[in-house]
């Protein structure tokens, strides 16, 4: 069965999937229509969008899912530290664009990339766990 917080961390992908390409399409119709030369300073949170949000919670949610089980009755261990995961994750992310779209928000860009960090952290820890007590 597929686990609720891999639905989650996918669905969240798709959100940011969404959104990014928007973005870049939003990009890629001024260079037809020339509306503004301004508009070309959201690249940054474009790729951004697209890298942080959309691949590394993809890659997450999807290894989440097919790495081996623990032998035990909570074969992806601790859900709590999972949802703790994708909730820091996204709060970080959230922190960090919103810096990148207020003008470089020195201390929220600093708790974003700290929560996004923790969060991967985390996340390396409960697949490291699983990896190495893996008896097929």
């Amino acid at each position: 069965m597929f686990p609720l917080p891999s639905v989650w961390f996918l669905r969240a992908a798709f959100v940011y999937l969404f959104v990014g390409t928007t973005l870049g399409g939003v990009l890629m119709s001024q260079k037809l229509l020339l509306w503004n030369e301004k508009i070309w300073i959201l690249l940054p949170l474009h790729y951004s969008i697209l890298i942080w949000g959309f691949l590394i919670q993809f890659i997450m949610g999807t290894a989440y899912w097919m790495f081996p089980k623990h032998l035990s009755e909570y074969p992806r261990g601790s859900t709590s530290q999972v949802w703790f995961l994708f909730f820091s994750y996204n709060l970080g992310f959230v922190c960090v664009l919103l810096s990148m779209i207020l003008g470089n928000v020195l201390y929220l860009n600093t708790f974003g990339k700290l929560l996004m960090t923790m969060a991967v952290m985390l996340f390396i820890k409960l697949i490291w766990v699983r990896s190495i007590s893996y008896n097929p």
